[in-house]
């Protein structure tokens, strides 16, 4: 069974990604999380999201580096990572590689959404061009390869004029996603994990990790 660590302090993210691998019920994969008591640095600076998501995976290969013991314990066969933006059209793809941290560094997800909403208000354009797409690139490193690989996915639809649901996180609640005519977060976790733009990404991983037949 390979043993995936998944790059990412975010709980939630994590928590999405398992329940997206979990879909692919043909494959005995252990995934590994590890929380942020283990303090692992990344600075997401670079100028493209598989850049950014890279750096994740490296980030991690220097603290499992640094940490010898856990890295034994752990075994891995791979290290997963993503980054994932907003893109809306009206405001010129904004808010895209800085969709986290939209209103500033460690900003709460209200204060992203609400940055985000004054902006559309703002602009002419937003008035009746409200179409937004989340966009997912995801990089699986291979340890025994030494080899990255990126897939990408994305979910269009469009941005409503204020927030509802309690599902989710991030921009969810203010995402509407035309097959539902619902936002992100209020339709069930299980639903958008069907189609969300990291179900495509990591379906597509999944696919790549079946296809080196190293599953047992």
């Amino acid at each position: 069974m390979p043993n995936i660590l998944i790059a990412t302090g975010n709980a939630h993210k994590f928590q999405e990604i398992e329940a997206i691998i979990g879909k692919f019920t043909d494959l005995s994969l252990n995934l590994v999380y590890l929380d942020k008591s283990y303090r692992v640095e990344i600075i997401e600076d670079r100028k493209s999201y598989e850049e950014n998501a890279k750096t994740k995976v490296e980030g991690y290969l220097e603290f499992l580096e640094k940490n010898p013991d856990l890295r034994a314990e752990l075994n891995l066969d791979f290290i997963a990572s993503e980054d994932s933006g907003l893109e809306v059209e009206c405001l010129g793809g904004e808010p895209g590689l800085f969709t986290a941290r939209y209103a500033g560094e460690n900003a709460s997800d209200i204060a992203n959404i609400e940055k985000l909403l004054n902006g559309m208000r703002l602009k002419k354009e937003c008035a009746e061009n409200r179409l937004a797409k989340f966009v997912c690139h995801a990089c699986l490193y291979d340890i025994k390869k030494n080899s990255f690989e990126y897939f990408y996915g994305e979910l269009k639809g469009l941005i409503s004029e204020e927030i509802s649901g309690t599902k989710g996180f991030g921009y969810d609640p203010v995402f509407i996603v035309p097959e539902f005519n619902k936002t992100a977060a209020q339709i069930a976790p299980e639903e958008k994990n069907a189609i969300s733009h990291r179900a495509v990404a990591f379906g597509k991983a999944a696919d790549a990790i079946k296809s080196k037949g190293r599953l047992i």
